[in-house]
């Protein structure tokens, strides 16, 4: 089917289950103290309501290719929102966390899929003219997900409960499946298969290797302080809502505007590189206002880390592909298996470290790994620049 022939619906729809998708991984952030009281768990034990489904994230990219060969884009969509729709609905009911955990690994099995399909389809549902905006605006919706997961989910448990938000969301994952009927054309989903020789080519390339361990602890660092911030609101002003620790996620909005500015940040700062260094400061200060004791403090430290991480993380997957100028499945698939295995280190040692530690020695864990990060950006030569050409300063 050609281009032409593609109906709005045909963007407006994937954008509607992608915000629904991403809301599904992160609702239950704001719930963990909810989930902490209802099954007797630490800290670091209820983070793994999170760790759960960002464990199969990580592997996702790389494993998919030796399971799919090519399959259409609506096909992948109906299976994976049908599995989305059933176990949210089953996160309402369950009375057992190991249960839960069962149904968020479940789900985080299930996401990859349906992303790489959605990204597919809004790809090709757009004109070449219109490809690089649509993409924006795609990216955007991502963050708009995740802030919605995060701040919904929160009002939702304050007013009927913790098992709301997994109802209301499940009734939405159905929705979305009897949208998926509405679209008038089926692309293909590409899975890469990424061979170990393939794998060692593009870690060997300069700067790749830095830049994905760079991407590791940033997505480390803004895990730990969102997945920290419930409890660390709790210290500070005693038992709170699940809608006032929604309401802390608010500064999430400013990755929106981060994400869109990107392009631009890179041209006033003089390359690429600064815009990653000047990111990773920025996510760096954040850990430092966190540690703050108020709420304020709290609130803007949100802020600050979005900004920094979607700034830096808008700009490091481009670096990478005009790095290359094939294999961008690989690229990309390595990208992503780096990004959510540090978010899946970082959704849980940094609750392991408040809890036997105590609170500061999270901080100091979160601050150590966004210098890390910091270093690996500042340390990169221009080899990993070399697909660029020279930013234009007008």
């Amino acid at each position: 089917m050609t281009r032409c022939t593609w109906k709005r619906a045909d963007l407006l729809v994937p954008m509607v289950m992608t915000l629904t998708a991403i809301a599904t991984i992160y609702a239950p952030q704001p719930l963990l103290p909810l989930l902490a009281g209802e099954f007797r768990l630490s800290l670091a034990t209820a983070a793994l309501a999170v760790t759960a489904t960002l464990l199969p994230l990580a592997a996702g990219p790389l494993v998919y290719g030796y399971l799919l060969e090519s399959v259409s884009t609506r096909q992948t969509m109906v299976v994976s929102l049908a599995v989305l729709a059933a176990t949210q609905a089953g996160l309402a009911f369950c009375d057992s966390f190991g249960v839960f955990l069962a149904l968020r690994f479940v789900q985080g099995m299930a996401v990859p899929a349906l992303l790489t399909a959605l990204m597919t389809h809004v790809a090709a549902s757009a004109t070449p003219d219109r490809v690089h905006a649509v993409m924006a605006t795609y990216i955007a919706v991502t963050t708009l997900g995740g802030f919605s997961g995060r701040f919904f989910s929160g009002l939702a448990a304050a007013q009927w409960g913790r098992r709301a938000p997994f109802a209301v969301l499940a009734a939405l994952l159905c929705g979305c499946l009897a949208l998926a009927r509405t679209l008038s054309a089926d692309a293909r989903t590409e899975f890469a298969k990424p061979s170990p020789g393939i794998v060692r080519q593009v870690l060997a390339r300069p700067g790749f290797l830095k830049t994905y361990l760079m991407a590791a602890c940033l997505f480390f660092v803004f895990t730990g302080m969102l997945n920290i911030l419930p409890f660390r609101l709790t210290e500070i002003e005693g038992p709170v809502s699940s809608a006032r620790i929604g309401f802390m996620y608010l500064g999430y909005l400013v990755g929106i505007a981060a994400s869109l500015w990107s392009p631009r940040a890179s041209r006033l700062l003089g390359g690429r590189k600064a815009v990653l260094t000047v990111g990773l400061a920025v996510e760096a200060a954040s850990v430092l206002v966190f540690a703050a004791p108020a709420a304020w403090a709290i609130f803007f430290s949100v802020v600050v880390l979005c900004g920094g991480m979607f700034l830096t993380h808008a700009a490091a997957p481009g670096i990478l592909n005009a790095a290359v100028p094939r294999q961008k499945g690989v690229v990309n698939g390595l990208y992503l298996a780096f990004y959510y295995s540090g978010g899946v280190l970082g959704s849980y040692l940094p609750g392991l470290a408040r809890d036997r530690l105590g609170f500061w020695a999270a901080v100091a864990l979160l601050f150590a790994v966004a210098l890390c990060a910091l270093g690996l950006a500042a340390s990169l030569g221009p080899g990993i620049f070399d697909g660029h050409r020279p930013e234009n300063p007008a």
